[in-house]
């Protein structure tokens, strides 16, 4: 993911204090940490480009799990000439994307799913192997969120959500990081103000990775937005949570996420 650089913060820390351990603190704290004891940054592992976008089928960003709607990333990116279809695992299912749009076919009969690239950018879509229920993640706003995931029932009257999946595992993690204490590299007369004075920079995003457990359960991350001026930027941690409740089944910090599930379907931690 590009560092953004939008923050008044980070121009007074770079100014004032350009050699202070400050940047790399809000990039990645190194004191108790809730996410992974390496640094963490919160991007997708982002595709290369395809020549032809407009119809090439394409994994998501985030997940390798997951088919990209609209292969696109940040607001700014558009892609109005996009035509892919693509089943679910029973194959009696098709979403079909045509240009900003996205349909449900079943059976002959198509649905409108509420799902379109103005209102869910950069959105990606899993199926359930069951093919009963899909996830999708998408941002409000492009590359920098909020992130948020949504699930959805399957069936021959169209598509129903499961309403708030995302809330329970988005709310313990925020309360966790409230928690932790300041970090004592910044816990100085000189540097202390700079973390009083960042933000917590809720809500946090909600990643979908994949499906665990007979399409009973989803595995998600929950990350803290990547820019300066976030306490703990970039850091995250991974939630095992039933499909339909959000109810939180195990939560594992981001290096005990990649050490159980590996990294294709999960945000990155900087080496």
């Amino acid at each position: 993911m590009r560092k953004p650089v939008t923050t008044f913060l980070l121009f007074i820390v770079t100014v004032a204090i350009a050699a202070s351990p400050f940047e790399d603190y809000a990039q990645a704290p190194t004191g108790t940490q809730v996410g992974s004891t390496k640094p963490v940054r919160t991007t997708a592992k982002k595709n290369s480009p395809k020549l032809d976008r407009q119809n090439v089928v394409t994994p998501g960003a985030w997940s390798a799990a997951t088919i990209s709607l609209f292969g696109t990333w940040s607001a700014f990116d558009d892609n109005p000439d996009r035509h892919i279809s693509f089943q679910s695992p029973d194959r009696l299912k098709t979403i079909q994307v045509d240009g900003p749009l996205v349909t449900l076919e079943i059976g002959g009969r198509s649905f409108e799913t509420g799902i379109n690239s103005e209102s869910k950018h950069d959105a990606e879509l899993g199926w359930a192997p069951d093919s009963t229920k899909f996830f999708v993640t998408w941002s409000e706003s492009g590359e920098l969120g909020p992130w948020h995931m949504q699930v959805y029932a399957a069936d021959d009257s169209g598509i129903h959500e499961f309403p708030k999946v995302e809330e329970t595992a988005r709310k313990d993690y925020e309360q966790r990081v409230r928690k932790l204490p300041i970090d004592p590299e910044v816990n100085t007369p000189a540097l202390k103000h700079f973390w009083e004075i960042a933000e917590y920079c809720e809500p946090y995003h909600v990643i979908g990775a994949r499906w665990l457990n007979a399409s009973r359960e989803i595995l998600l991350s929950v990350l803290i937005r990547n820019t300066g001026d976030c306490r703990y930027s970039s850091q995250f941690n991974v939630y095992r949570v039933n499909a339909t409740t959000g109810e939180i089944v195990q939560r594992f910090t981001a290096t005990e996420g990649h050490r159980r599930f590996g990294d294709k379907d999960l945000p990155l931690i900087s080496r």
